[in-house]
Parts: structure tokens; C-alpha cells; sequence
């Protein structure tokens, strides 16, 4: 399409009827879209080049049918992870709104804009530094829908921040069993803890016991070891998942075997990251929180249909 302006101290009409009749056939009816106020014509690009001899007679402007854009702040970004677990298509049927999902992490960051709205509360049980590490979980289950930065798995659900780990990465059994405590107690639906330990504990395997009783969804990650899957990944109840890349296959830092229930992204995974950033991380931690996300999803559905 080409955009034709003719002199406006040239009568339009008298060019329009010139046109017509030089150029209009019995198979070529409509070439144009006429603008009189404008004095105006958008010209199909092969008529304009047959005839262009004749527009450019008028001392016409011409211009090309270029591509505006609306002035709008962008897209969302869906990592692969979340269009790998079909979190869009799961979408029509609801985005996990008011699913309580508890985030037993090093801390979110909570000014980050993916962030900020869906956080509606949680404890701080280690004090001083974070580091980025529960950030990033955080986003990977529920990064709003703002056309801004990346999108969640289940995006309308609500972020408990539970802060158990130092900002090096480290915690104390008796904290985990706070955290759990806190979160029975405040009725989360689903609770991700993406961190483990190689030996069995009596007292966190009663802990996840009863938030199974009490139907919270416990979501843990497998462990990044490439052996044997960690606790509590192997308690009974809890939902154990190792993580592969994105052609489907087991990462190899990936622990696998007993305690392992399912298989999510874990390689290259973009999420949040404190300072309104985001960052690309491997590893169990990023798998679980995708599988975190789904189960919020199918709460949410659940709780339509009742």
C-alpha cells in the first residue's frame, strides 16, 4: 500500500475523476481508499507501480504504509519453564487467585514490582542480609501479570515470604520446624521448600506429617548433588522434584530416585532477582517451585467448581 498526498490547492475532485478514468478497469474496481478531506488516496502497491507515472504527475507526496505502534509499556515475558509445564493453557481455567502459597526461603525481595502485589505476608525468622535465592523462587510461582519483567506459573496467588535460611544459604533444623509450624498455623495451601539435607530427621518428618494432614501441598526439591534424592524431598507427603533442561532431560547435577515424584525445569530458568532485576539460575530449587505453581493452579480451579 502506498499513501498518496496530493497539493491541497489542487482540486481533488478533478484529480480523482482523471484517476478513474485512467486507471479503474472492469477488474480492478477498487484500487483505493479515498480520503476527500484529506485529499488523500491509499493506492494498492501494484497499481501505484503500474500507474505511477501518472499519480506523480500531481506532484503527490508518497509514502509508505509503515507500521505505527501503540505506546504501551510491553509484554510479560513467559520463561520457558512456565510454557513447558503448560501454565498457559491451564490459565483459561483460572490463575491460582488466593491460593496461600508459603515460600520457606532466604527472604523475598519485597519492592520488586513482579513481586510486591502478591505478597500478602509471612515471618522473618532469620534476621540481616538476603540473598537472591528465594527472589527468584518467589517469581518462578507467581511473577504477576503486569506487562512488565517475566510471568509466574500460577500469577494471581498469594506469596507468604517465610524466611528460614541466612543470606548464605543456611539454616538450622529447629528454624525449618518453626517455619512449617508458622505455616500450618496460618493455613497455607502449598508450601515450597526448595532446600534439603542428606540425613533423615524424626522431628521435620512429623513436621511435614501433620501440614500433609492438614492438606497443604508440600512441594520440596530433589537436590543438586546427582545422586539420591534429599530430605525432606523423601519424606512421605511431600512432592519430590528433580529438574531437567529443555529438551525434557534429567539435568545432570539433578538428584533422581526414590523421593522423587515429578520432573520440572531446572536449567536456565529466568525469574526475579532483589533490585527490580532478573536472573537466569540452575537447579532443583528453580524446579520445584514450578511444580509449586501448578499445584496453586489446581487448587484455584477446584475452589471455582465448589
Amino acid at each position: 500500500m502506498k499513501i498518496v498526498s496530493f497539493h491541497r490547492d489542487t482540486p481533488f475532485t478533478e484529480i480523482l475523476s482523471d484517476l478513474k478514468t485512467k486507471v479503474l478497469t472492469k477488474t480492478e474496481r477498487l484500487p483505493w481508499r479515498c480520503y476527500d478531506d484529506l485529499s488523500c488516496l491509499c493506492v494498492k502497491e501494484k497499481i501505484f507501480e503500474q500507474h505511477e507515472e501518472l499519480f506523480r504527475r500531481y506532484k503527490a507526496m508518497v509514502e509508505e504504509n509503515i507500521t505505527v505502534n501503540v505506546h504501551a509499556e510491553g509484554q510479560d515475558e513467559i520463561p520457558w519453564g512456565v510454557r513447558y509445564v503448560g501454565a498457559q493453557r491451564l490459565w483459561r481455567k483460572g490463575r491460582g487467585a488466593g491460593v496461600k502459597v508459603a515460600v520457606i526461603d532466604t527472604g523475598i525481595s519485597r519492592d520488586h514490582f513482579d513481586l510486591k502485589d502478591q505478597i500478602k505476608g509471612g515471618i522473618q525468622l532469620v534476621r540481616g542480609k538476603q540473598n537472591g535465592h528465594g527472589t527468584h523462587v518467589a517469581g518462578i510461582i507467581v511473577a504477576e501479570m503486569n506487562q512488565r519483567g517475566i510471568v509466574g506459573v500460577s500469577p494471581e496467588a498469594h506469596l507468604y515470604d517465610v524466611r528460614a535460611f541466612d543470606h548464605e544459604g543456611k539454616s538450622s533444623l529447629s528454624t525449618i520446624l518453626q517455619a512449617l509450624q508458622w505455616s500450618i498455623a496460618n493455613k497455607m495451601d502449598v508450601i515450597n521448600m526448595s532446600f534439603g539435607m542428606p540425613q533423615y530427621s524424626e522431628a521435620m518428618a512429623r513436621a511435614v506429617g501433620r501440614a500433609h494432614q492438614q492438606g497443604i501441598v508440600l512441594v520440596a526439591s530433589a537436590g543438586n548433588g546427582g545422586g539420591e534424592a534429599e530430605y525432606p524431598a523423601r519424606y512421605d507427603g511431600v512432592l519430590g522434584v528433580s529438574a531437567i533442561d529443555q529438551t525434557g532431560k534429567l539435568a545432570s547435577f539433578s538428584a533422581r530416585g526414590k523421593g522423587v515424584n515429578m520432573k520440572a525445569p531446572g536449567v536456565d530458568i529466568l525469574s526475579t532477582w532483589p533490585g527490580n532485576q532478573f536472573k537466569k539460575l540452575n537447579g532443583t530449587s528453580m524446579a520445584a517451585p514450578h511444580v509449586a505453581g501448578l499445584k496453586a493452579l489446581e487448587i484455584g480451579r477446584k475452589r471455582k467448581k465448589a
